[in-house]
């Protein structure tokens, strides 16, 4: 039996669902198809026997994220802050700790933020230069712009990874300029208090998109339903999934990871520049891992919880204990090649290097935790990867132009196509919303 509706939307995540409320404010009819048996993409939240709860994807929301605000006051969900008191712990040079960022690390991150400014996300071909920065690798322009080799290896760990999970020399300079112009600069996007890592949410990201997701109404979600074709014309588009299921509708809305689009088979195919823009995207290489310990050990020695380094295979952690609760949770992770490394050793032996990593940052108490949590969406089939997709370099500009147009009736949402926020769930959210307002002056014909 084929299920018929206006407009099918491919993916439950805060994109997916952001375009089915909307549609359904509009008065459009729309049903969702989901991979998997949860919605929320890739945020996922479990709790501990005790309640504890641990983030496993995305968790942070900030100022000027307006959408997401507005969504957790409409649920009445409930927020509160990341906890950040203390001293910063920043390991710049071996064996040293110092609690401010070197003046040579200030003075490459204003670079970065100047170059940021330079551009307009809504259209990239205004950007001066933007041949050239496409086509260099950030690495080599952090060589061109700092003497400091330390510096360099710093700026290149904090933002190449914290950013976009990966490596300078696997983005362009251009990339990595957008990403912040869409965050609004390098002291929010890297920063707590009045920055991206602010608040948090009570019961997790995860609870909010369940609250989405039954204002959309759950019995409209189709679940376990992995589609493998597409068929589009002019008229109609028809999906089938694993499941022998045949879903038929006027519009469809992609709200799910490129890397995963990719995998899709289309009839007709894709036009060549669509695919080509979809196989140079390359999905984050991330590990997130949770150490849980009886209570926050570090705070007793004034320290925050809060550090980066540039050495080991720790890049960055954060104190990620719950209001009311005894018990210490330090949350740390690994970017690009360093998870790389970590993935080709066995999770026994990732776990003592991680922890002694964890000890020169924080104390040696970090060595016994009552439980190590790790988590990698590399392993997630309908993600593969986090946190978002990066373009190659060289890839971006030529690109640029089919990220979000629409093929056929094949529209195109999630966070990776965002003009504003680009890469976090702000950013899904309004790429979602601007699609189903596409497909109502479409099929309104206003």
């Amino acid at each position: 039996m084929n299920i018929t509706s206006d407009v099918i939307i491919i993916g439950a995540g805060f994109s997916g669902l952001a375009a089915g409320l909307k549609l359904k404010e509009l008065g459009i009819s729309s049903i969702i198809l989901e991979a998997r048996d949860r919605v929320g993409g890739r945020t996922k939240t479990d709790f501990l026997p005790d309640g504890t709860q641990i983030d496993l994807g995305g968790q942070w929301i900030g100022p000027t994220q307006n959408r997401m605000y507005e969504l957790i006051k409409k649920y009445e969900v409930e927020t509160f802050n990341t906890i950040a008191d203390g001293l910063i712990n920043i390991q710049f040079e071996q064996d040293k700790m110092v609690e401010s960022l070197p003046l040579e690390v200030i003075d490459l991150l204003k670079k970065v933020d100047e170059l940021s400014k330079s551009i307009n996300p809504d259209n990239l071909l205004e950007t001066a230069n933007v041949e050239t920065l496409d086509h260099e690798t950030f690495i080599s322009w952090l060589n061109r712009n700092s003497k400091s080799k330390s510096a360099i290896k710093f700026v290149s760990r904090i933002l190449s990874g914290g950013l976009l999970s990966s490596n300078a020399g696997e983005i362009s300079v251009l990339q990595m300029a957008l990403y912040v112009a869409t965050g609004n600069g390098t002291s929010i996007l890297l920063g707590m208090s009045g920055g991206a890592q602010q608040d948090r949410i009570v019961g997790g990201p995860e609870y909010l998109a369940k609250c989405m997701a039954e204002d959309y109404g759950t019995e409209s979600i189709y679940f376990n339903q992995v589609v493998e074709k597409i068929d589009y014309s002019e008229d109609f588009v028809e999906i089938s999934t694993n499941l022998c299921r045949k879903f038929k509708s006027k519009k469809v809305i992609l709200a799910i990871p490129p890397v995963i689009s990719n995998r899709l088979a289309f009839n007709p195919k894709l036009p060549v520049l669509k695919s080509r823009m979809l196989k140079s995207i390359i999905p984050g290489s991330a590990l997130k891992f949770h150490a849980i310990y009886k209570s926050p050990f570090w705070r007793k020695k004034g320290l925050s919880g809060i550090t980066n380094s540039n050495f080991g295979f720790i890049t960055e952690s954060v104190d990620n204990s719950l209001p009311n609760s005894e018990k210490g949770i330090i949350t740390f992770f690994a970017y690009g090649d360093e998870a790389n490394m970590l993935r080709a050793k066995d999770k026994d032996v990732r776990q003592e290097i991680l922890l002694l990593d964890l000890a020169k940052l924080i104390g040696n108490e970090a060595k016994a935790p009552e439980k190590f949590i790790e988590f990698d969406w590399d392993n997630e089939p309908y993600s593969l990867g986090c946190f978002s997709g990066h373009f190659i370099p060289g890839a971006l500009l030529n690109y640029s132009e089919h990220i979000r147009n629409t093929v056929g009736n094949i529209h195109w949402a999630g966070t990776e196509t965002a003009t504003v926020w680009n890469g976090y769930f702000e950013g899904a959210i309004q790429a979602g919303e601007r699609e189903a307002i596409k497909i109502n002056s479409l099929l309104k014909g206003s």
